[in-house]
């Protein structure tokens, strides 16, 4: 049995492998987490491929926008070599492979960052395929609105953002969402538990130290998403 809070790891295990890569993803899981969060962007050509920029400079050896590209020529890139040599060849995943990848029970929070509508059309099939373990998640409204209108109820979707700067409980109930997933700046054990009192799930991001592991679990949400998964779950006495 899984004990809460759940342990996500943040683009796989971003502080030791190339972040959102087939080995980030794989060494997190081997590490124990209980869920994988990950960032998708559309191919020209209609793929839906797991990066976190809409641009490639930052991590592969390419240039310009993702979108740009097809999958054969984002196929082409290297997604590793950035972080460290031994990872040269690792390539942009696509969407199937992670899928492909992950084993059932674990649960997958996918970050939509290209918002356009071609976006909610592609991963429609996947989120209701795996709606029992999938939640599509986004700071983008306006498209959390419209993927919510065609997809099917069990299919669970997320608000990210901060409290700072939005209401997310009240937008979180308009765009009728599962889950409320802040950052925790100015995040307080109180909101937490008031959201989780109407029935949300929160998970709340990101942890990159031990300060912040100690901080999240005081908050007592649902789900937590690490960059270091390997000290909250020493922390929860699990690593």
């Amino acid at each position: 049995m899984v004990v809460k809070p759940l342990v996500v790891g943040h683009r796989g295990w971003l502080q030791r492998y190339p972040e959102n890569t087939l080995v980030s993803l794989r060494a997190a899981l081997e590490l124990g987490v209980d869920a994988l969060e990950f960032d998708l962007h559309l191919s020209r050509d209609g793929h839906i491929v797991v990066i976190h920029d809409a641009t490639l400079e930052r991590t592969t050896d390419g240039t310009g926008r993702v979108s740009d590209r097809t999958l054969a020529e984002l196929k082409r890139l290297d997604a590793g070599a950035w972080l460290a040599p031994r990872f040269a060849g690792e390539r942009i995943p696509t969407l199937e492979e992670v899928l492909g990848l992950v084993p059932p029970g674990v649960v997958l929070y996918a970050e939509v960052k290209d918002t356009r509508p071609e976006m909610a059309a592609a991963l429609l099939p996947f989120a209701a395929a795996r709606a029992d373990s999938m939640i599509v998640h986004s700071f983008g409204a306006d498209f959390l609105e419209a993927f919510r209108r065609r997809a099917p109820a069990a299919v669970r979707t997320g608000l990210l953002g901060n409290v700072t700067k939005l209401d997310l409980g009240a937008a979180a109930r308009r765009l009728n969402c599962w889950g409320i997933h802040p950052c925790m700046e100015a995040l307080t054990r109180e909101q937490v538990a008031a959201w989780q009192a109407e029935g949300f799930r929160v998970m709340c991001w990101t942890v990159r130290n031990e300060a912040d592991a100690r901080r999240a679990l005081a908050l007592a949400p649902d789900a937590i998403g690490a960059d270091c998964p390997d000290v909250l779950l020493r922390l929860m006495g699990r690593g």
